[in-house]
């Protein structure tokens, strides 16, 4: 499999600037003592400062990789040597972002690369100003919070661009189920740099049958055996386990690190009823490893979803909306994950019920109350694969049915009369994380270039 992407680190270049001078004055720029003046207490401040910047560095997210930090001392003519810009030019394909610490770095900006320039006063901003007025994108971080809220978003999109998601399909344009869908996946590669290869959604089936018992027992016996209750055939689960690892084999062979499958085609053929599963824990598990997983073909969820999963560091729920009263909201899906609470926490506790009357396709049922946080986020691209629609709302309940999707989750929201009729310019299905990241994704928006819309 292609790695995943939540395993992308940004490569940054470190560059501390320092204003040094070569002999004592003083005038309208410059005023002070001469004893703290003198161009050996001046270099010693400098090599201070280098000290202290590269300091910093060790409480950056581990988001970042960091090559070795550049000291670009420079004198009063406010020129930069050559030998620091061929410092700076060393590994320059793999930078992502330069970090200026300190002072500016004059005419850094002819490698139109980011720059984050880390810095409280008015030499960031000032410096921010001229790159973005040239068309370079630049940053300001006022202080560590700060560089880790842009190196996160700076991050995502990376991660976006680092996707590359297995869609299988029945080849219809549309699918039955999502007419609203971005019928065009090129419109993603283009704007966000997130491939999608389409392939039948039959090509999985002899990857499946390269899927032997004693591959698949141990991690179906795990999850039953960790449900607190079970309502499966458990004989046939073993088939569901057989389709989640054998879409893990197709990743690996397509060079893939997402995944979607049609599910009206697929039903129609008969095959989940003649091999007795369903795709739905293979989403599930999928998304706990981080790997985004939606359902139908469905890419403007699915695009929601890696957008969504990533900036928050946590499995994203998606399903079907619908209109309770006007301050209700219902969602419902069979694909819940574990780890709703963020990657690496504990699993929430699950019930393992049947999809299906006759007993197959297991679907985990999870009790969205007992998440840490009681605020969610919803989210769906528009079918120009160019706006989001987003919505924050309160989960007050859960309920689960036998048979079919389920669970179903009742979200407090303000106006959700309003916000369903501003779903007709987006379409159904919606993507849920738990927490309240509205500003993030705004934040987001604006350095991947895609517009916010409010439900």
């Amino acid at each position: 499999m292609k790695e995943p992407a939540m395993n992308t680190k940004l490569v940054v270049r470190p560059i501390v600037g320092c204003l040094t001078h070569s002999h004592f004055w003083e005038g309208p720029c410059r005023a002070g003592y001469k004893k703290d003046m003198l161009p050996e207490v001046e270099k010693a401040n400098a090599d201070t400062a280098f000290r202290q910047a590269c300091n910093q560095l060790k409480d950056v997210t581990k988001e970042i990789s960091f090559l070795p930090a550049i000291d670009a001392r420079y004198d009063e003519t406010f020129v930069v040597g050559r030998d620091v810009f061929e410092q700076i030019e060393q590994d320059i394909d793999k930078v992502d972002f330069f970090l200026c610490l300190n002072w500016r770095i004059p005419k850094l900006e002819r490698y139109r690369k980011p720059v984050v320039i880390m810095q409280n006063g008015n030499e960031g901003i000032d410096f921010a100003a001229y790159c973005r007025s040239i068309g370079v994108e630049a940053y300001v971080a006022m202080d560590l919070q700060d560089l880790n809220e842009i190196a996160h978003l700076l991050w995502v999109r990376k991660a976006v661009a680092g996707t590359r998601a297995l869609v299988l399909t029945a080849g219809s344009q549309p699918t039955f189920g999502i007419q609203s869908l971005i019928r065009d996946p090129e419109i993603i590669r283009q704007k966000y740099g997130m491939e999608i290869v389409k392939l039948p959604f039959t090509a999985i089936f002899p990857f499946m049958d390269t899927v032997m018992d004693e591959e698949a027992k141990p991690l179906a016996d795990e999850i039953v055996n960790s449900a607190s209750e079970v309502k499966v055939n458990t004989d046939w689960f073993l088939n569901d386990i057989k389709y989640y690892l054998a879409a893990k084999k197709m990743m690996d062979k397509y060079d893939c690190n997402a995944f979607s499958t049609s599910c009206h085609e697929l039903c129609t053929s008969e095959i989940p009823q003649n091999r007795k599963f369903t795709p739905c824990t293979c989403h599930s598990l999928l998304k706990d490893e981080g790997i985004p997983s939606g359902c139908e073909e469905d890419l403007n969820a699915l695009l929601a979803m890696t957008i969504m999963q990533y900036l928050g560091n946590r499995p994203a729920f998606m399903g079907n909306p619908s209109y309770e009263t006007d301050e209700l909201l219902k969602i419902h899906h069979a694909v819940p994950a574990r780890r709703m609470n963020g990657f690496g926490t504990k699993p929430l506790t699950y019930k393992l019920w049947a999809f299906t009357g006759q007993g197959f396709g297991g679907k985990m049922q999870i009790d969205f109350t007992e998440n840490k946080s009681d605020a969610v986020t919803l989210g769906r691209f528009n079918p120009a694969g160019d706006t989001i629609c987003i919505k924050t709302a309160e989960v007050i309940k859960s309920e689960y049915e036998a048979v079919y999707c389920s669970p179903f989750y009742y979200l407090k929201m303000d106006d959700a009369r309003h916000f369903m009729h501003t779903l007709a310019n987006f379409g159904h299905h919606q993507v849920l994380v738990f927490g309240d990241y509205r500003k993030q994704i705004k934040e987001l928006a604006a350095i991947m270039h895609f517009a916010v819309v409010e439900g």
